[in-house]
């Protein structure tokens, strides 16, 4: 669909009343996608904290949501990207898959991964708590090393996934994001949009709950994980990388660390 990179609609198409938790980064980053995409889109949502969003009979969106099993939200946005394409609506509606890292990480890779083999026309957001948060914060693929979760009580020993390594690995768009820096998300997204196939974006959504924080610190996580070179902001086309915000010199990773309990043994039960 084309028309949309560089506007951006007023109207918010995730409203209040939701089941999150205050101060959650994945239903900000939610409410960012579905702005950049002016709401002319069909949501795809694996299971995660995001399917606590809604309720029922009760539904905070205002475009079509479907809730697919966690390991299949890839499988899931190919059924509905054919329908549209079999309507004649393809051109006039976004795909866009919203899924946790441990559906995209772990158990929907493989769906993942086939979806953008076989070229289907979507947008995927990894919105990325690094941790399966909807369950208790055990740890993923995308839980960085050392840190504390409910299956790592002393601390991860593995390192993370390079998850865009393996899928621009596929030659499609790969981005990264941060809920911390709206602008940039958004233009990636509707860069995404705007793209005739898939395109993957991991975007940064801290934990108030699994992270230990206060909640009102949500986006100044954000920027200091940004700004101390802990989540570079890039972007992948054709095999070439871009860096789209330049860190911070001044922020060191200590100051990122140290807002986060889940790095310092506190959260332990």
């Amino acid at each position: 669909m084309a028309g949309l990179y560089g506007q951006l609609d007023n109207e918010d198409y995730l409203v209040g009343g939701h089941a999150a938790c205050a101060g959650c980064g994945a239903a900000l980053g939610l409410k960012l996608a579905l702005k950049a995409l002016n709401g002319k889109c069909i949501v795809v949502n694996a299971s995660g904290c995001m399917t606590l969003l809604g309720v029922y009979p009760l539904n905070p969106l205002k475009v079509p949501w479907i809730h697919s099993a966690i390991e299949n939200a890839g499988a899931t946005a190919t059924g509905v990207c054919r329908a549209l394409k079999k309507q004649g609506r393809e051109n006039s509606v976004h795909v866009l898959v919203y899924a946790g890292d441990g559906a995209t990480y772990d158990i929907g890779l493989q769906s993942l991964s086939s979806a953008i083999e076989r070229g289907e026309d979507f947008v995927y957001v990894c919105y990325n708590n690094e941790a399966f948060g909807n369950t208790g914060m055990q740890k993923s693929a995308a839980t960085p090393r050392g840190a504390i979760t409910s299956t790592s009580p002393k601390g991860k020993v593995e390192e993370k996934k390079n998850i865009e390594k393996i899928i621009s690995a596929h030659g499609c768009y790969t981005a990264t994001a941060s809920v911390s820096h709206p602008f940039d998300f958004v233009r990636k997204v509707q860069k995404a949009a705007e793209i005739n196939g898939p395109a993957f974006i991991n975007l940064l959504t801290p934990c108030t709950t699994g992270w230990k924080y206060e909640a009102k610190d949500t986006i100044e996580v954000g920027r200091k994980a940004v700004d101390s070179g802990y989540w570079e902001l890039y972007e992948i086309v054709k095999g070439e990388k871009t860096v789209t915000v330049k860190p911070q010199k001044e922020t060191k990773l200590a100051d990122y660390l140290k807002m986060q309990k889940r790095f310092t043994g506190e959260n332990e039960e």
